[in-house]
C-alpha cells in the first residue's frame, strides 16, 4: 500500500505513469466511474482552499464515490484526539485520506496509523498533487519534457519545493530566484538534486531574477503572503519581493514561446502583473483544471494498488501520451 506525502516519494517511472493516467482521464473522465461505488474518500482541510477541495470532490465523485469534505471543527482532532485514532477510526469506514494541514508531522502521523491511502494535499513543506499538474501542464505545451528549463522566481515556499522534485524527477532544469533570506529548504534542495543527477536535470539557485529566466521556457511564481505567514511579516516580504515580482519586461528574457505559471490564488500587481497573468502567455487555469486530472490519477492508482507495481520500472514514459493506462 502507498501513500503520496510527497513528491520525492514517488520514482521518475510512477511520476510517469501518473502523469500518462491523468491525460487518460482528462480525456475520459468518467472511464473507471465505478471504482469507488458505494464508498467514501474523507478530505480533512485545516487551511482554506479552493482548487484542492473542488477538484479532489470532483474526482471522487467521477470514480463513483461520495467525498466527506470535514474541518477542524467536524472532527475530534479539535478537542485533543490523536491523529493516530483520528487515522484508524477513518480507515475503517473510507477509502483513502486527503488531508491539508500545517505540519508535516500530522501527515506522517496519520499515513502511519492509516490503512487506507494517505494523501498529501497540501502542508508547510511539501505541495506534490501541485506539482502533478504543473508538469502535466508543461508535457501538454511541449510534449517531451526533458531539455526544458523552467524559473521560479520569489520565495521559497512549499510549492517551489514539489516543483523542484517533481522536476528532478523529469528531468527538466530549474533555476531558482529568490531573495536573500527567502531561500527554499535546503535539505530539500540537496534532495532533489540528488535526484536530477540521476535524471540528468539541473537545478540552480540565484538572487537575480533575470539571471534565472534567461532561456527559460516557463516562469512559476506564487503569492508574497500564504497561509500562515504572520501579518507583521507582510511590509518586509513585500519589501524584499519586490525586485522579483513577473512582468512583461521579465518574461522577454525566456525563450519563444516562454509560458507564464502559478499555482493561484494570484494578486495581480504584486508578485505578477496583471498584463501577464491575463496574457496569453499564461496558463494558470490550464493548470488550475489539470488539478482535477491528476486528482483523478493519484486517487485511481493509489486505491487500485496498480502505483505501487511502477515502483519496480526503470524506463520514465515522460514523452509519452495516452497510454493505455486504464486498465
Amino acid at each position: 500500500m502507498k501513500h503520496l506525502l510527497k513528491t520525492s516519494d514517488l520514482t521518475p517511472a510512477q511520476f510517469a505513469y501518473l502523469l500518462d493516467l491523468a491525460a487518460e482521464f482528462k480525456e475520459h473522465p468518467l472511464a473507471q466511474h465505478d471504482l469507488l461505488k458505494g464508498q467514501t474518500v474523507v478530505l480533512y482541510f485545516a487551511k482554506p482552499s479552493t482548487r484542492t477541495r473542488i477538484s479532489f470532490e470532483t474526482a471522487v465523485a467521477r470514480l463513483g464515490g461520495i467525498p466527506s469534505t470535514v474541518g477542524t471543527a467536524d472532527l475530534q482532532i479539535g478537542r485533543g484526539e490523536t491523529f493516530e485514532d483520528t487515522a484508524k477510526v477513518v480507515s475503517r469506514y473510507s477509502a483513502a485520506f486527503v488531508i491539508r494541514t500545517f505540519a508535516d508531522d500530522d501527515v506522517r502521523l496519520i499515513s502511519e496509523a492509516a490503512t487506507i491511502p494517505v494523501i498529501n494535499a497540501l502542508t508547510d513543506d511539501h505541495h506534490p498533487c501541485q506539482s502533478l499538474a504543473d508538469l502535466l501542464t508543461m508535457r501538454e505545451k511541449w510534449g517531451a519534457l526533458p531539455g526544458h528549463k523552467v524559473a521560479w522566481v520569489g520565495a521559497g515556499n512549499n510549492v517551489l519545493h514539489s516543483l523542484m522534485e517533481a522536476c528532478a524527477l523529469c528531468g527538466v532544469d530549474m533555476s531558482i530566484a529568490t531573495p536573500v533570506g527567502y531561500e527554499p529548504n535546503p535539505d530539500i534542495v540537496a534532495g532533489a538534486m540528488a535526484i536530477a543527477a540521476e535524471t540528468g536535470a539541473m537545478i540552480e539557485l540565484t538572487n537575480d531574477p533575470r539571471h534565472a529566466v534567461m532561456y527559460a521556457d516557463a516562469i512559476y511564481t506564487d503569492a508574497w503572503i500564504s497561509m500562515g505567514d504572520h501579518e507583521s511579516q507582510r511590509a518586509a516580504r513585500i519589501a524584499a519581493l519586490t525586485p522579483f515580482r513577473v512582468t512583461n519586461s521579465l518574461m522577454d528574457y525566456t525563450n519563444p514561446g516562454g509560458i507564464f505559471m502559478h499555482c493561484l490564488p494570484a494578486h495581480r500587481g504584486e508578485e505578477v502583473t496583471a498584463e501577464v497573468i491575463d496574457g496569453p502567455d499564461s496558463v494558470v487555469f490550464d493548470q488550475a483544471e489539470n488539478r482535477l486530472h491528476t486528482a483523478q490519477a493519484i486517487l485511481y492508482a493509489l486505491i487500485s494498488g496498480k502505483l505501487e507495481a511502477e515502483a519496480t520500472m526503470t524506463a520514465p514514459k515522460a514523452t509519452q501520451v495516452a497510454l493505455p493506462v486504464l486498465v
